[in-house]
């Protein structure tokens, strides 16, 4: 936790203030410390003062009628110690924040499913989180997918359903002509494969559609199962519409609508014309394609296959997981999310800490690709509780169908609402040839992670500490 220091500009006496479980006593300046993240107004209190927590993220403190802003100073200890100043020696650590003050680069990579572009994400300037303004900024980027300024470029890229398309003039403008054919059911020009999944988005276009019609007498947007704004029943005239909307699939339809119905029979005279379509991604995911080893050893867990990797966002918004404090996590799927961290293989003594969140039923996954019934360990994630439940049993650790040793039921330690720290002392991975976080094949993870340190040696006497640490940073027992 990050410390700072907050001046006030007029003299409060000999007020009281609860900060953090201590109370200081001072003079003009006051000064106390404060964690940051945390509001203000929830660490201080004094007799005949209320609070105020502004918008912008600025404490005002509004105390005998008069409003003094509190100013963040220079922290006391600028020099920034993470788990692995303390902790030294690790063979890999991977986590959502940074574990080390010499470490300077990326946490993970992230693959924006707008358009596939990727990008590294650090920490922000608290020295230790992970920048999830930059994250955002860059999954979240609006991005013009398709953008087509010619009719003969919707011509090229549209199909149709009960309909044909040309390029054609009308209202002296050139546009793509859609023209109903004589048969009955729904018709439409549709692009497929659109930004390849669900997302926000904002639709502009214009439209042209004629009062000779004698059947349709609108248009509307659609990703096939959920219409995207109104329907457009303007005629003899070009008209220009923006909307936004949510896609549900990967496909863009342009449905013409006869009254308040899409399925009709057509009678092959009546035409709609489009121009100028422009689809704006707004919203995205972000996979993580690299969760960068932040030991200086260049020992990183990735996953090139886009269908494989884990969620960071969901929809735009970044994934949290936390008891009393939410902190980013990588979203495995439970179908074949994994990564890919060899360095962690061919090890005669592996101690592993993690903090992962998941369902009773499932379960954290390490494993050799190449041979998983036969090389890999598993842990229950069990009930949750302070204590080891009953029905954790065992951790199965296995090479080639003979269990590991030192995997006792004492090695692993559970904590509330689901969340864990697990330590795996004295594991063996000699025999593996690769190494998978996550599973591989039917033996799958579904959850969450948010760390995983790694050590090729003996971590038993630090064991204590290094949960503890884990634990105060990501919330997991309070």
């Amino acid at each position: 936790m990050s410390w700072g220091k907050i001046y006030c500009d007029t003299n409060w006496g000999e007020n009281k203030y609860r900060t953090a479980g201590s109370i200081i006593n001072e003079a003009t300046p006051d000064c106390f410390q404060f964690p940051e993240f945390v509001s203000f107004k929830d660490h201080v209190r004094t007799e005949g003062a209320t609070y105020e927590k502004m918008q912008c993220g600025i404490d005002i403190l509004l105390f005998l009628g008069r409003s003094i802003s509190i100013t963040p100073q220079s922290p006391d200890n600028p020099t920034f110690s993470g788990i692995l100043d303390t902790y030294t020696g690790a063979t890999a650590g991977y986590s959502t924040r940074r574990l080390t003050n010499t470490y300077t680069g990326g946490l993970i990579r992230v693959r924006r499913s707008s358009d596939d572009a990727e990008q590294d994400i650090g920490y922000d300037s608290n020295g230790e989180d992970l920048d999830i303004f930059g994250l955002l900024a860059f999954v979240n980027e609006d991005v013009n997918q398709y953008n087509y300024s010619t009719a003969t470029q919707m011509v090229t890229d549209f199909a149709s359903v009960g309909g044909a398309e040309s390029v054609a003039s009308v209202g002296g403008e050139e546009g793509l002509k859609f023209t109903i054919n004589a048969s009955s059911g729904t018709h439409f020009p549709y692009r497929f494969n659109v930004f390849g999944g669900s997302g926000q988005c904002s639709i502009s276009f214009d439209y042209y559609l004629p009062s000779t019609n004698t059947d349709i007498d609108g248009i509307q947007m659609s990703d096939g199962s959920n219409d995207i704004g109104a329907t457009q029943t303007t005629q003899d005239a070009w008209t220009s519409v923006t909307m936004s909307g949510t896609l549900g699939g990967t496909a863009i339809y342009i449905f013409s609508k006869k009254g308040t119905s899409k399925s009709f029979t057509g009678n092959g005279t009546d035409v709609f014309y489009i121009k100028n379509l422009v689809v704006t991604q707004t919203t995205a995911d972000g996979h993580v394609t690299t969760w960068y080893d932040q030991t200086g050893n260049g020992n990183h867990a990735t996953n090139s296959t886009a269908s494989e990797q884990p969620l960071i966002v969901d929809g735009g918004s970044i994934i949290y997981e936390g008891a009393t404090i939410s902190r980013p996590a990588i979203d495995f799927d439970g179908v074949d999310d994994s990564f890919t961290a060899n360095a962690l293989a061919g090890l005669s003594r592996l101690d592993i800490f993690f903090a992962h969140q998941t369902s009773d039923s499932q379960y954290v996954h390490f494993a050799e690709v190449s041979s998983i019934t036969d090389r890999g360990f598993t842990a229950n994630n069990g009930d949750s509780g302070s204590g080891l439940p009953s029905n954790m049993g065992t951790p199965t650790m296995y090479n080639n169908g003979t269990q590991f040793t030192g995997t006792t039921r004492d090695d692993v330690h559970t904590a509330q609402n689901g969340h864990q720290v697990i330590s795996y002392i004295d594991a063996d991975t000699t025999a593996f040839a690769t190494f998978e976080i996550g599973g591989h094949g039917s033996y799958t993870f579904n959850g969450k992670f948010q760390e995983l340190i790694a050590f090729d040696s003996d971590q038993s006497t630090n064991r204590t500490g290094i949960e503890g640490n884990i634990d105060n940073y990501f919330r997991i027992t309070s």
